[in-house]
């Protein structure tokens, strides 16, 4: 009998553990699980342009022209939507992707309203540079939420090259830096906002992190339009799963018992 409870017991575990061996999780419904920064990125790396095109209840909620006009990027609406320049739409300067963000929670976007952009945090002496304001920047950034999911190996991150170790980059007719999305769609060669400010110039920049190169470094809010990827601090509530069968008297208790055990190519930097 001693065995047999053994043997229920560890299978009781097998059964109710959580799939921890996968740092990114796919949700299956638009949400991916990064379980070793304890966040939740969308799975769609560019709503925005997926909402334009669309013309969803996000995308006729946004409104860039009720931003003060020293904040706006000078795109319009649908400039936004198409792309300018040769690039694929969706890019926003800081204070509309802040504006964007706004949007996702005040329509409990997925279930959730405390939507944000990633965080810098500073000082980052993961990165190969430091300006002389003590900022981490550059290649091999680890201490920001974008920089660790790029550079760090599978399965805490996509594992992508950088410019500096492998001479990737756009134009150098090797391949790009952004090599591996993962589990997730829509992820753009280009840059990415952060919700972090530049200490040093809070009111004029903020970071981003480019994809192209593998970099991180700060930029002006106002006249840089970058793509903007949101986040929720947290893990997420997974799809829909298959009803749990019943264990019966003695399997509940034995679960009761587990369960309570177990409870040039650098963006621009200021300074």
């Amino acid at each position: 009998m001693k065995n047999g409870l053994l043997a229920l017991t560890s299978a009781l575990c097998i059964a109710t553990t959580l799939p921890t061996s996968a740092a990114l999780i796919d949700l299956g419904n638009g949400l991916v699980d990064d379980t070793s920064q304890n966040i939740t990125w969308l799975q769609d790396a560019n709503l925005v342009k997926t909402s334009c095109d669309a013309n969803n209840a996000l995308w006729q909620a946004f409104d860039p022209l009720a931003l003060d006009p020293a904040q706006r990027s000078g795109n319009t609406k649908q400039e936004i939507c198409v792309g300018v320049g040769g690039r694929e739409g969706g890019r926003l300067n800081w204070f509309e992707a802040e504006a964007w963000i706004a949007v996702l929670n005040a329509q409990n976007y997925l279930g959730y309203n405390d939507w944000r952009q990633p965080i810098t945090n500073q000082p980052d002496t993961t990165c190969s540079d430091t300006d002389s304001n003590g900022q981490g920047y550059n290649y091999r950034c680890t201490g920001s939420e974008l920089g660790y999911i790029f550079n760090s190996a599978a399965p805490d991150g996509l594992g992508n090259p950088n410019d500096l170790d492998n001479n990737c980059y756009p134009g150098s007719g090797g391949p790009y830096c952004l090599q591996n999305n993962g589990p997730f769609t829509n992820m753009q060669s280009f840059a990415y906002w952060s919700g972090t400010e530049y200490a040093p110039d809070p009111s004029y920049a903020a970071w981003l992190f480019s994809t192209n190169y593998g970099i991180q470094g700060g930029y002006y809010k106002d006249n840089y339009d970058s793509y903007v990827w949101a986040v929720r601090s947290g893990q997420s509530a997974a799809a829909p799963t298959q009803p749990v069968p019943a264990l019966g008297g003695l399997g509940l208790g034995l679960l009761g018992l587990v369960l309570a055990a177990v409870a040039g190519r650098r963006i621009r930097l200021f300074g």
